[in-house]
């Protein structure tokens, strides 16, 4: 079965299409980190008509954070670790990005001070001439999965995936999987519609969910004709146009 090996980032995709909602935390981890890596200027506003000024310095997929440098701006600071909520805005590589973080708190970097704050779940991006959308966004989709390992077959929730084809799924805890393994034939469902894919396994964990429950974490390479794929991806990277 085909697959796409290497698909362009987010930024190249807003060249081609409107505005996008990013709820793939791969694609987010990987927009935060070339912001960090070209070091670009981050922003917020906060109460009372504070500016805070910084860039990202870390982020942290394990422990789902994100680590802003400290703005030369001390009330700035202060600011931002008395609000629960934040909302950021960057300019990046011809686009604007829009995020919501929550729960700052103090932290150290590389022997500097800083803030980390949990990690958005979203991300809003779009050229210059388009502007950030401000409308209510879409329902998050429902995407579940059938899936055959020899004799054994399970059900699992497919939680995101990547424009390269790299995907987390969620199933029931103790699924008797290695690394390693490909599964062929499995079936995702999702908005009326269903497709056949094949899953390359790459690390299985068990991971205890945010609800406290416990659950088998499969990192996986989904292996699709191309329009199949792009079908999956925009689940997660949704055109606002």
């Amino acid at each position: 079965m085909a697959t796409i090996l290497a698909m362009s980032d987010i930024c190249t995709r807003l060249s081609t299409t409107g505005p996008l909602l990013v709820r793939s935390g791969i694609e987010i981890e990987r927009l935060l980190n070339s912001m960090a890596d070209d070091g670009d200027a981050v922003t917020a506003t906060l109460p009372p008509s504070v500016m805070f000024l910084s860039k990202v310095v870390g982020v942290d997929a394990d422990d789902q954070s994100v680590t802003f440098a400290y703005s030369d701006h001390k009330p700035a600071n202060s600011a931002m670790l008395a609000s629960p909520s934040v909302t950021f805005r960057c300019n990046h590589r011809g686009a604007q990005f829009a995020f919501a973080c929550k729960k700052p708190r103090h932290a150290m970097h590389s022997g500097q001070p800083a803030i980390r704050i949990g990690a958005p779940s979203i991300v809003i991006g779009a050229q210059a001439r388009h502007g950030l959308v401000r409308s209510k966004l879409p329902k998050e989709a429902e995407v579940n999965c059938d899936v055959r390992m020899g004799l054994i077959s399970f059900a699992a929730r497919l939680v995101d995936v990547g424009l390269d084809g790299k995907a987390y799924i969620i199933g029931a805890p103790a699924i008797p999987l290695c690394d390693g393994t490909r599964l062929t034939g499995a079936r995702i469902h999702a908005e009326g519609h269903s497709m056949a894919v094949d899953l390359d396994v790459e690390k299985v964990v068990q991971a205890v969910l945010p609800d406290g429950k416990r659950a088998t974490r499969i990192g996986c390479r989904v292996l699709a004709k191309r329009e199949e794929l792009e079908r999956i991806i925009r689940l997660f990277i949704v055109d606002l146009a």
